[in-house]
């Protein structure tokens, strides 16, 4: 071969792989070529706002006409102009979607717009279309990317010019279906009209324990509702409802925090008018309006707020491992508890309801002494009027008594339930219950949740220990406080035998306690007393007897 072939030869491969890295070359940047941008944002009213950008494009008609058939409306005052070299329109129309009620819907047309890129040379149209977030979103059509956000819903796709592009419907909102979360409170609505069927139908037991039942039970039912609500609200989504309402604008917050409030306060509401003519029962007179909405409010707004931050503080520290924000929801808790304790005070005119001084006065605070207690202040309230749903109440160390009672046939009886209740008072065993909960709770879950007990113990076991385990505890705790308390109180009134059995006198106040102590009597005995044999006696109808510490 001589030198001249094997010049040539290497000429020829070196201009084929220029030819090839040229061509490779032009591959490469019409795949790598810019597409087009489009991000369409809806709002709850239906207008549009629409941005568009066309990288590197010269366009021989201006876009208005095509994104206004796209939309199916008119734009006021859009930008469309070419901008360093880019093509961008903007511009906002409000007649893009029609609403109707709480849905808005339309439909996008992008069949005009795709054919006009098409022959401007741009292969793709990535396409963004975002509106506030709403309990219900559908898109008819598939191949769309979602992304959920806490202010809005977002699809994408990405059109290719070269393919035929259908029609797509859109419709977001709320439907009767996301209104569900709201049927919670007709639970706590319908359990007050089936006691308060039962209780005005209970015809041989005294008014006064009727009446402290169904109070008791009351307090229950309106704590829970609003426990069922803060669970409620969290899937109904109170924050995108207002937003959607009033269309994002300053004042959604306030609707927001409506939202929050109205619904357990108006069932607390109802609950508490169709009441009045239990305690009406109780009182011996008629019914009327005024009598129920003065005992609206009585005990929730004290226990409920600091409730909610007490478990707030607790899912801090069980759940979410943030053990700053949960301390600082515990001391909100505690805080508000004493704030709103002391307005309470404040607000309820407990002034005409003080104990004279006198014998009966003398005999509790000397008692209150021996317990190593201080009482501030000691009130006498009419079991009528309603107000207690216990025969005795203790805050910020006030004693409330009703007069229910101190019609106890026997002074020994009383004197040990208020001697257990000092006790108490002074070993502040409620507060240490309260205390141990909080702590046993995050530490039982995180206990679970080690990889040593993970990896020995299966999910069947460690989710009844996680359960069970915590109110076991806080029981036997509670059972010890008890036996501590009997005993002191024992050397304080003089009487263990009416200390052994004043809880069981304390109970019969109360239905579903006296089943409660019974139950418990009956399977958990303590080896300290034993259930009486006799039937208990019921009150004494009012005003037919007074009891030994009535002076």
């Amino acid at each position: 071969m001589t030198y001249g072939t094997v010049r040539r030869q290497l000429i020829g491969l070196c201009l084929a792989a220029v030819f090839a890295c040229a061509a490779a070359g032009q591959e490469q940047s019409a795949e790598t070529a810019a597409p087009a941008k489009m991000e369409i944002r809806l709002d709850a009213y239906g207008a549009a706002a629409v941005n568009l950008r066309i990288p590197g494009a010269s366009l021989h008609s201006p876009l208005t006409p095509l994104i206004s058939q796209v939309l199916g409306c008119n734009f006021e005052n859009p930008k469309d102009r070419d901008v360093a070299g880019d093509w961008v329109f903007s511009g906002r129309c409000a007649g893009a979607f029609r609403k109707r009620g709480l849905l808005v819907g339309g439909q996008f047309q992008f069949a005009p717009l795709v054919e006009a890129l098409k022959e401007a040379q741009v292969e793709r149209l990535d396409v963004i279309i975002r509106h506030p977030r709403t309990g219900s979103s559908r898109l008819a059509e598939n191949g769309w990317a979602l992304e959920t956000t806490a202010q809005s819903l977002e699809y994408t796709k990405t059109l290719a010019t070269s393919a035929p592009v259908s029609q797509i419907h859109l419709a977001f909102g709320y439907r009767p279906i996301n209104f569900l979360p709201l049927t919670l409170l007709l639970f706590p609505v319908g359990l007050t009209m089936v006691t308060r069927w039962a209780a005005l139908r209970a015809r041989n037991t005294d008014p006064v324990v009727v009446w402290f039942t169904y109070w008791r039970l009351f307090g229950w039912v309106i704590t829970g509702s609003w426990l069922l609500w803060v669970q409620g609200s969290t899937v109904f989504d109170c924050a995108a409802l207002a937003r959607f309402l009033l269309n994002d604008s300053s004042a959604a917050p306030l609707l927001q925090v409506a939202f929050y409030l109205v619904p357990p306060v108006l069932v607390q509401l109802i609950c508490t008018l169709t009441s009045g003519a239990v305690l009406a029962r109780v009182s011996g007179e008629r019914w009327m309006l005024p009598v129920s909405l003065k005992h609206a409010f009585w005990h929730e707004p004290v226990n409920i707020w600091p409730l909610l931050s007490l478990l707030a503080g607790v899912a801090c520290l069980t759940l979410f491992n943030e053990l700053l924000l949960g301390l600082i929801c515990l001391a909100v808790a505690y805080v508000g508890h004493m704030l709103l304790v002391r307005l309470w005070l404040r607000f309820q005119n407990l002034g005409r309801y003080t104990l004279p001084t006198g014998e009966l006065r003398s005999h509790i605070v000397e008692l209150a002494q021996k317990a190593g207690i201080r009482l501030n202040e000691i009130y006498l309230l009419p079991a009528a009027e309603g107000r207690l749903d216990a025969p005795y109440m203790v805050r910020r160390r006030r004693l409330f008594l009703s007069d229910a009672l101190l019609k106890m046939p026997h002074t020994k009886e009383t004197e040990a339930v208020l001697a257990r209740e000092f006790v108490h008072l002074r070993g502040r065993h409620r507060e240490v219950l309260i205390g141990a909960a909080i702590l046993a709770l995050p530490l039982i879950y995180r206990f679970s949740h080690l990889a040593a007990v993970e990896g020995a113990l299966p999910w069947a076991i460690r989710g009844p220990l996680l359960v069970w385990l915590a109110p076991v505890t806080l029981y036997l705790l509670w059972r010890r406080f008890e036996r501590t308390t009997d005993a002191e109180a024992a050397k304080i009134s003089g009487n263990p035998a009416a200390v052994l059995d004043a809880p069981m006198k304390i109970a019969e106040f109360n239905v579903f306690s006296l089943y409660c102590r019974r139950l418990e009597r009956r399977f958990f005995p303590n080896g300290n007393a034993s259930e009486p044999k006799d039937k208990p006696e019921t009150l004494p109808a009012r005003g037919t007897q007074t009891g030994a510490l009535i002076p």
